[in-house]
C-alpha cells in the first residue's frame, strides 16, 4: 500500500531537492511503521525579519490508525551561531549554509517524529505498563469491635484516676 505524501511550502520556493529528501525520510519512517495512513509535510519560513540568516520550520503531520501525530521544529540559529567562527559568519547569506539549515531542522523534526511513532507503536502493541484505576467504593459493613463491658470501663477509669 502506497502512502500520499504531501510536501507544502508556503511562503517558499518549492525545492525539488528538499522534496526528495522529504519522501527518503518518510519511506524510512514507513520501514519503522508499516501502517502509515498519510504523511503531510510543510516546509515554511515563518517569518521574514531576519538578521541571522532564514528561521526554518518544518512540520510533520503522521495519520496512524487511531490517531494523528503533529511535530513541530523551527531552526535554532542562535545554537549555531554561537558555535561559529568568523569565516562562517561571511558565508551566513551562502545557499549550502541555508541548505545545511534546513537539514538540520529537517533531520531534528523526522528525529522527532521517529521517536513518536516507536511510542505509538509500543502503546498498540500494549507493551507500555498501564497503571490499573484506583479502586473507589465505600464500606457496606463495618468490622464487628468487641463491646466494653462495665468491668473493662470500670478498670479504665481506676487506671486513669491514680
Amino acid at each position: 500500500m502506497t502512502t500520499p505524501i504531501t510536501v507544502a511550502f508556503p511562503r517558499t520556493k518549492p525545492s525539488p531537492w528538499l522534496e526528495g529528501e522529504v519522501h527518503e525520510r518518510v519511506e524510512r519512517l514507513k520501514v519503522l511503521f508499516k501502517d502509515i495512513l498519510s504523511c503531510r509535510v510543510v516546509v515554511d519560513i515563518p517569518h521574514r525579519h531576519h538578521q541571522k540568516g532564514n528561521r526554518f520550520s518544518v512540520r510533520i503531520e503522521l495519520a496512524v490508525p487511531g490517531e494523528d501525530l503533529a511535530i513541530t521544529r523551527d531552526a535554532n540559529v542562535y545554537g549555531v551561531a554561537k558555535d561559529s567562527d568568523e569565516a562562517s559568519w561571511s558565508k551566513r547569506f551562502d545557499v549550502e549554509v541555508a541548505r545545511r539549515d534546513i537539514r538540520l531542522v529537517l533531520a531534528d523534526a523526522f528525529d522527532a517524529a521517529k521517536r513518536r511513532l516507536r511510542d505509538y507503536a509500543q502503546i498498540r502493541r500494549r507493551e507500555v505498563k498501564r497503571h490499573e484505576p484506583p479502586v473507589r467504593g465505600f464500606a457496606t459493613t463495618t468490622a464487628a469491635r468487641p463491646r466494653r463491658t462495665a468491668a473493662a470501663s470500670a478498670r479504665r477509669q481506676t487506671v486513669g484516676a491514680r
